[in-house]
């Protein structure tokens, strides 16, 4: 793979990030919930996150010689423990035939970068419980799990 770049995303990339969905909305894995109605919400929170003000928000790209390779978007926003400022992860996304070359790292790096030079303490993030994948790349990268939202499916009676 040739080397990789990370840049400001800009609205020419976003065809390639809605590309990401269904990707994205398929890792999740909820048997409660059919893989339309999780990508109808992947497409709901990605046009809402990139509606942000760039004052607020940020999205970097990663991208070789062969093209784009994934991209992250992280916002402005508010721990929910102390209610002070902080990053958050709103969706980080690496092409399937990038996987394993570090672009994923190295959008991170870029996020970190933005979350210290607006002086924030912590960076926070969701990821689907059943995403082993992504919590095992996030666990190496030193974010620890400090909540968990369960869900029960009712039967109809």
């Amino acid at each position: 793979m040739s080397p990789t770049r990370v840049r400001p995303a800009t609205a020419e990339d976003r065809d390639f990030m809605f590309d990401q969905a269904p990707r994205l909305a398929a890792a999740a894995k909820l048997p409660w919930h059919v893989e339309g109605d999780l990508l109808r919400f992947q497409h709901r929170y990605m046009k809402a996150s990139f509606a942000l003000p760039e004052s607020q928000a940020a999205s970097f790209v990663a991208e070789s010689q062969a093209g784009l390779l994934g991209f992250v978007h992280v916002e402005a926003s508010t721990d929910s423990v102390t209610r002070e400022p902080c990053a958050y992860i709103a969706v980080l996304a690496v092409a399937e035939s990038a996987q394993g070359h570090s672009v994923g790292s190295r959008l991170m790096e870029a996020v970190e970068t933005w979350a210290r030079q607006r002086g924030f303490r912590l960076i926070e993030l969701d990821v689907f419980a059943n995403n082993q994948r992504a919590r095992s790349f996030y666990a190496r990268h030193g974010y620890q799990e400090d909540s968990l939202r369960l869900t029960k499916p009712l039967s109809k009676r």
